[in-house]
């Protein structure tokens, strides 16, 4: 059983624990007066002194044996106040104990020092965290001291240790530790509550640093949306003092197109679904100006108790325009207020308390006289809080009798909730004998107005003073009288350089001295001008301006000033003049494109139009610049270009225009004809200047030039139509022999009508098949035998009956659909050989004409064409594909592995009209041509003397002997039959053995009526 006076020791000793708070409560408030280390010894001797007396006043269970609240002023100390003080007080707080002796001494100071040690591992970890500490780990702390405290009780004697335990742990265990964490618990606190100052006291620093001094406008708004604090930029801005806008909300104060856009944000951040958001909104002033604003809006939510508070800053952005008319529109208030005199009177009678007041005082609290002289309370009541302690003192500096008369400005809010500025003024105009004033008589003023005049120019002289586009004031006769520094910063001039100096100081010989008189003159007649102006800096640099003048004075007694701003917009101008010159000029040749040649014709035929003038276009193309560009390079065409367009420029005036339309493809426009003789001379010029030699690095290049030549009105009066005629005049110079110029006529619009007609047609007819395949046998010379067809095509067209290929192969070449019509032939004439040879038990070759343009193109495949021959049973030999010797002088890459692919499969090559043009005889080895086929102008004229005999026999010589047979074509005679046969030539083709036929009679004369007998490896040969 243990003692109550036990609990009742311990708290007596566990009150003098409080000391010990007090002691850390003050410790941050003094300790900056002494040295550091004064300080903790200072501490130390303090928590000793009050550890001593807690010792003075112990529990004694028996004789030496003492126990009390030591333990946790010790623990703690080493918690919260670190080594040096717990150290100072452990060796105090031990020496009492050595000195109170007894057998149980150093059980004592081993329990002094065990509690100090506990407390200072305690705070190694826990030294930046004591405010987080939290009442379980006090409690556990507590507990593991004073757990280990009793543990040195067991130095004693066994049966005295356990007699000691039994009797003191429950009351130590459950009070001391309890006491720990409520003492710890209150340290802790201070600590939460010192760092929690230090940190409020830090961002309310950083903010009122900015709230005071930025450069913009900051406001804290509640829920409702009441400003509570706004910084006095923002005050500036909207032309209210901070009271004012405190009294306002400020959706009151959005321009109401803006306010739903920006309740529906707002809405949203109140939900919790925005913490902050971006605003472009503008504001109505006090003075009933538009303020343009970009606002950022965040908020700021504290989760215990609910609260919500919006952080918002504001960015002026209003324009200059704006800034000038709100200036404008303060100075014409503050004349209205400075020409009224209305004034609110008032009289009071100072010992009977009573005040009487005229109307205008009334009107300005916003209710009636009488109602005002009833209860007179109500104007102090009105003045705003801030401003009543001052009205106030006034008064009663008046009563006192120590002043006579008063004058003093506040704030009050009218009945209708609006704010108003009063300067009232008063004197003492009765007093009694003792000098106690008695009555008293004064005036009000309603000022509010001129202090929104004093925000508005407040707010003017800023925007004068910070904007980035210069601005300075000068008379009617050019003396400047200010400026800002902006245009120090684009001019170089410093404010005393131009002070009292005239604007002639600027003028740059960029602008025309007449410039300066008419500018002069719009000013004087209509005070404002805008526009682009040259000026000359400081440095003598000339820079383009975009200026605007407005005047502010004219009245009769003060001459007239003027505000000019301007900005430099020089690098802007470049930067448009090079857009511009890209948009409408070839980069390589300077010379006018097609977009500024369109646009140049339509202002000409206007032009011409109404003046009845006439002019002419003509449309260049370079004969032969792609072989100049494939056999020189691209770099050396474009120096050819280059020397073109400065020759064509030379051939024409300096109102005619030359332009180039992209390519090698060049238009002239010749101005102002009265004639037609003009037009040929200058063409013929140019024809001449072209067919000049051309230096192109080492090199000397030749070309021509084709010309089309169309008259305005005489030909066309639009001009999409001049530029066809043109073309269409030019692409028939071309088909004439080029080196010439044409001129547009009506043929010409017909013929590539009938041409865009054939087109479309032959699209129809590539999908429709309206093709068929007519045929020409070939003769063996020797035998009298058809051993070849040569397939030719024809167009069934449904109206126009069957045309010639010489009409529409061509333009099929030219539009790329030869490609398609070229398989057509390949897959008819396939299937016509397989038909043949299963009707007929025949097999005799076909062979098939094929353009280059098949040749060059990358989708063709010569694999497709051998599985089709495949798929029908055919051998490759039963193909003979026709080229013509143009194809071998330009053969790229892709040609050649085509003419190789064919050679490789067995498909025999055929070179038609041999001898017609530039032939390659390496060509004829490398790429295993079989045939070569004399052309029918080399037969037609064949006599036993005839030099073309001679050449026929040398080309027949000439292919035997590298391998190669002949095929005669156009032959028409016996004669020339006869003589083909004695030159040695294999076969022959030609209107004496057949004239072309379509399948149905080529079959009945040649394949039904004969069989051919002749095998096929002896009919076809290599």
């Amino acid at each position: 059983m243990f003692n109550l006076n036990v609990f009742f020791s311990i708290l007596e000793n566990a009150a003098l624990l409080l000391a010990l708070v007090y002691v850390y409560s003050i410790s941050p408030t003094h300790q900056n007066k002494v040295t550091p280390v004064l300080w903790q010894l200072f501490m130390g001797a303090l928590i000793g002194t009050i550890g001593v007396i807690i010792m003075m006043d112990p529990l004694v269970y028996r004789q030496d044996i003492l126990f009390d609240a030591r333990s946790v002023v010790l623990c703690l100390s080493g918690l919260f106040f670190g080594g040096i003080p717990t150290l100072i007080a452990t060796i105090m707080m031990a020496i009492y104990r050595y000195n109170l002796g007894g057998v149980a001494v150093w059980i004592g100071i081993f329990s002094l020092s065990g509690s100090a040690l506990i407390g200072l591992v305690w705070r190694r970890y826990r030294r930046h965290q004591l405010d987080q500490i939290s009442y379980r780990e006090f409690f556990i702390f507590g507990l593991i001291v004073h757990v280990i405290v009793l543990q040195w009780l067991f130095l004693l004697p066994f049966e005295q240790a356990l007699q000691t335990i039994s009797a003191l742990a429950l009351p130590i265990m459950m009070v001391l530790p309890l006491l720990t964490m409520i003492i710890g618990h209150l340290l802790a606190k201070i600590v939460f509550r010192g760092r929690d100052i230090q940190v409020k006291l830090q961002e309310d620093f950083l903010f009122n640093n900015q709230f005071d001094i930025g450069n913009i406008g900051i406001s804290i708004t509640t829920k409702t949306k009441y400003w509570l604090k706004v910084n006095p930029y923002l005050c500036r801005m909207f032309g209210y003092t901070e009271n004012e806008l405190k009294s306002l909300t400020w959706a009151e104060l959005t321009h109401p197109d803006d306010l739903n856009k920006d309740l529906l944000l707002y809405e949203k951040m109140l939900k919790g679904e925005l913490n902050e958001y971006e605003i472009d909104k503008r504001f109505m002033a006090k003075d009933g100006s538009v303020v343009y604003t970009h606002v950022t809006i965040a908020c700021r939510r504290h989760v215990q108790d609910n609260t919500f508070l919006v952080i918002a800053g504001f960015l002026d952005i209003t324009q200059q325009k704006q800034a000038e008319q709100a200036l404008l529109q303060s100075k014409e208030q503050l004349a209205l207020v400075l020409d009224s005199s209305e004034l609110g009177v008032w009289d009071w009678d100072i010992q009977g308390n009573r005040i009487s007041t005229n109307r205008y005082s009334a009107d300005i609290l916003g209710c009636s006289m009488d109602e005002l002289n009833l209860h007179p309370e109500r104007w102090i009541n009105a003045i705003q809080q801030k401003d009543k302690f001052k009205f106030l003192r006034s008064i009663n500096e008046i009563i006192k009798g120590r002043s006579i008369s008063q004058r003093v400005e506040y704030q009050l809010t009218n009945i209708h909730g609006g704010s108003r500025w009063i300067l009232q003024t008063g004197s003492v105009v009765d007093v009694d004998d003792k000098g106690k004033p008695l009555r008293m008589c004064g005036t009000h003023s309603d000022i509010t107005d001129i202090k929104q005049v004093e925000d508005s120019l407040s707010i003017a002289s800023s925007v004068y003073q910070n904007s980035s586009e210069a601005m300075s004031v000068f008379t009617a006769k050019g003396i400047i009288i200010d400026s800002n520094p902006a245009f120090s910063f684009i001019t170089g001039f410093t404010k005393t350089d131009i002070q009292e100096q005239h604007l002639r100081m600027f003028e740059t010989d960029l602008q025309p001295k007449h410039f300066y008189q008419q500018l002069a003159q719009q000013l004087n007649q209509q005070g404002h001008w805008h526009g682009e102006v040259w000026m000359r800096r400081k440095n003598g640099q000339n820079y383009l301006i975009l200026l605007t003048i407005n005047s502010i004075i004219r009245t009769k007694s003060q001459a007239a000033r003027f505000v000019a701003l301007f900005s430099d917009i020089t690098e802007k101008k470049q930067t448009e003049e090079l857009i511009w010159r890209q948009a409408n000029y070839d980069a390589l040749t300077g010379l006018p494109n097609r977009r500024m040649l369109l646009t140049f014709l339509n202002q000409e035929v206007l032009s011409s139009e109404r003046q009845h003038d006439h002019f002419a276009l003509m449309f260049l193309d370079l004969d032969y610049f792609k072989e100049i560009n494939d056999t020189m390079g691209h770099d050396m065409g474009d120096v050819l270009l280059l020397e073109t367009a400065d020759r064509l420029k030379h051939c024409v005036r300096e109102t005619d225009i030359v332009a180039r339309l992209g390519g090698d493809e060049f238009t002239i426009v010749l101005t102002n004809l009265e004639d037609t003789h003009g037009v040929e001379r200058v063409a013929q010029q140019i024809l001449k200047r072209l067919a000049e030699p051309y230096l192109l690095g080492d090199q000397t290049a030749y070309i021509s030039g084709s010309i089309g030549i169309t008259l305005f009105p005489d030909d066309a009066t639009t001009t999409e139509a001049l530029l066809k005629n043109a073309d269409q005049a030019m692409y028939s110079a071309k088909t004439h022999g080029r080196n010439r110029f044409n001129y547009f006529t009506s043929a010409m619009q017909d013929n590539a009508q009938k041409r865009m007609m054939l087109i479309q047609d032959l699209k129809v007819a590539i999908i429709q098949q309206q093709f068929e395949l007519y045929y020409q046998p070939i003769m063996d010379l020797s035998t009298q035998q058809v051993v070849k067809v040569e397939a030719l095509i024809r167009w069934n067209h449904p109206t126009m009956g069957l045309i010639s290929p010489a009409d529409f192969i061509s333009i099929a070449e030219e539009t790329g659909m030869i490609i398609d019509i070229g398989n057509w032939v390949f897959y008819q004439a396939c299937e016509q050989a397989a038909k043949w040879k299963t009707q007929f038990n025949c097999v005799i070759q076909i062979s098939i004409n094929m353009s280059s343009v098949q040749f060059r193109d990358e989708s063709s495949e010569v694999e497709n064409w051998l599985q089709h021959m495949s798929s029908l049973e055919l051998m490759t030999h039963n193909i003979c594909i026709e080229i013509t010797e143009n194809l071998l002088l330009d053969v790229d890459a892709n040609v050649e592995s085509k003419l190789q692919a064919y050679s490789v499969a067995g498909i025999q090559i055929s070179l038609d009209d041999f001898g017609t043009g530039f032939s390659s005889l390496p060509y004829l080895k490398k790429f295993n041509i079989s045939y070569l086929k004399i052309d029918q102008c080399f037969v037609s004229n064949l006599t036993t003397e005839s030099n073309d005999l001679h050449l026929c026999e040398a080309i027949i010589v000439m292919a035997h002997k590298l391998g190669i047979k002949v095929i005669a074509e156009g032959v028409e005679t016996e004669s020339q039959r006869r003589l083909l046969a004695l030159a040695g030539c294999d076969y022959g083709q030609g209107y004496l053995f057949s004239h072309v036929l379509c399948r149905h009679d080529f079959e009945q004369r040649y394949l039904a009526q004969k069989v051919l007998s002749t095998p096929a490896s002896q009919l076809i040969s290599h």
